[in-house]
């Protein structure tokens, strides 16, 4: 697959080369200096749904900051992601769709890691991901006490002991290398 032409625009007062279909969304997407271009790829499919669930929801983000990582050794040490209510931004730094919908589940009300984050998450996980993607994200959650309750809630017993994982930046491969 050739990759995709990129146009430059003005985006946070900086010049930035990104494809046409990223200029499209309800929100500017903002990509990191130095953003790899092979990264567009891996990124569409997560900000087209982002874009697809703001609509649906009627949420409003301003700007989403993304960033590319490819090649890394080790997980990245800044933060993965964060939505600010107060300025309507987000910042991801993985691109799975399982962490932008954890963020998206902040914005209605920014109560944590609640339990009304919890069941608000896991709405948007079973109806914006496949059976087997939510699945894995409900595991996801039970990192957090609010999750552990709500599974044991939905299921009747404890989850499985949760398990840290790798970033995906360190197990996704750039192809031009």
């Amino acid at each position: 697959m050739a990759p995709e032409k990129l146009v430059t625009r003005k985006i946070g007062g900086r010049f930035r080369e990104l494809p046409l279909w990223a200029t499209k969304f309800s929100f500017e997407v903002r990509p990191v200096p130095g953003f790899q271009a092979e990264a567009w790829a891996i990124w569409k499919p997560t900000l087209l749904l982002l874009d697809k669930v703001l609509r649906e929801k009627k949420y409003k983000l301003n700007w989403v900051r993304i960033h590319s990582h490819l090649g890394a050794v080790r997980s990245p040490r800044h933060s993965m992601a964060w939505v600010d209510k107060d300025t309507d931004t987000m910042l991801l730094c993985h691109f799975d769709k399982d962490t932008m919908l954890h963020e998206l589940a902040h914005l209605p009300k920014d109560d944590a890691h609640s339990d009304t984050w919890a069941k608000r998450l896991w709405g948007l996980q079973d109806q914006y991901l496949s059976k087997a993607e939510a699945q894995a994200a409900h595991l996801e959650i039970t990192r957090y006490l609010s999750g552990k309750r709500l599974y044991l809630k939905k299921y009747g017993s404890k989850p499985p002991k949760y398990q840290d994982q790798v970033s995906i930046w360190v197990t996704t491969k750039p192809k031009s290398k």
